[in-house]
């Protein structure tokens, strides 16, 4: 099972008697993924979806909500892989009693069953979480953290969209939005962003389940930096090392190390033999001992003679 499955499993678990809390999750599924499909030529309102806990839960509420239920059905279908399709079928709800329940969802029909929406009435902060989270079982999916950080939400209008991303501001979430195929995808696309996400709309386990991830990937993100750096420095080490040494060399063929002043013929020596060494250690090994800078600017010196030696 996916993970994205596996957040919208977590939500359907949640359990809420609170009728107004219920009506807007119920919208936010509703105004998000309804949809007009024909079937042996006729309109019909339905709702689509592949997860069946998700199915049993939107018939349950409606009927709790309006004391009428709609209309399921349950089809197996091979394409792409084996699996099962849930359509719930509003028509005959909508058609045979009324439409006011659609309506105050910001929900309207047109004579020949097209949608329009008017914003939703909502403002406390409990309802707009219960609606967020509608919004994402119904079109909502997020991709697996151990590959990227990424959520998304399908909506069939801008108003919807552009109210989503308003909401979300009420949680300090900055979401923004892109047209693609026809619908406007309302996206995150960063860890933190994500977790907060998580966390409004209650996926608690889902939430434990991502910061984990994101704690061992920044682990292993600090690991490999230090690691990087630390190569680094090594290879510049033993550069300068073997850089040291050959110019140590050709100052021994071309006029001998007896003729290098005291100090620099010491630390001459003294890199012939420790080639391996960092700086400070073959400091140590003067005496009296001698700093790393110090060093260092022994070295530099021979450096500019070998240099000098070349220019002739």
């Amino acid at each position: 099972m996916s993970f994205s499955m596996d957040v919208k499993k977590e939500l359907t678990r949640i359990s809420d008697d609170d009728m107004t809390l219920m009506k807007f999750e119920l919208a936010g599924i509703l105004r998000t993924g309804l949809t007009v499909r024909k079937y042996n030529g006729r309109k019909r309102i339905v709702f689509i979806t592949e997860n069946a806990s998700l199915s049993r839960r939107i018939f349950s509420n409606v009927k709790k909500i309006t004391s009428n239920s709609p209309g399921i059905v349950a089809v197996k279908t091979t394409r792409f892989r084996a699996h099962t399709i849930y359509g719930i079928d509003f028509t005959n709800l909508v058609l045979k009693h009324n439409t006011d329940a659609l309506n105050e969802m910001g929900i309207f029909l047109s004579g020949d069953l097209a949608f329009s929406y008017k914003p939703i009435d909502i403002s406390e902060r409990e309802q707009i979480r219960a609606y967020v989270r509608g919004c994402f079982l119904a079109t909502g999916s997020i991709s697996d953290p151990d590959k990227s950080y990424h959520l998304e939400i399908s909506f069939p209008d801008s108003l919807l969209a552009d109210e989503f991303i308003t909401l979300l501001k009420v949680f300090e979430i900055n979401a923004r939005s892109i047209l693609r195929k026809g619908n406007i995808l309302v996206y995150l696309k960063e860890g933190q962003e994500i977790v907060d996400f998580l966390n409004v709309i209650g996926a608690h386990g889902a939430l434990m389940r991502l910061e984990n991830i994101r704690i061992i990937k920044d682990m292993r993100n600090q690991v490999n930096r230090i690691v990087n750096c630390e190569t680094a420095n090594l290879e510049k080490t033993v550069n300068a090392s073997y850089r040291h040494v050959n110019n140590i060399n050709y100052i021994k063929e071309r006029i001998g190390l007896e003729s290098l002043p005291k100090n620099l013929y010491e630390i001459a020596l003294l890199r012939l033999e420790n080639p391996d060494v960092s700086l400070s250690e073959l400091g140590k090994m003067l005496n009296p001992p001698l700093s790393k800078s110090g060093v260092n600017h022994r070295l530099r010196k021979l450096d500019k003679i070998a240099e000098d030696l070349k220019k002739k």
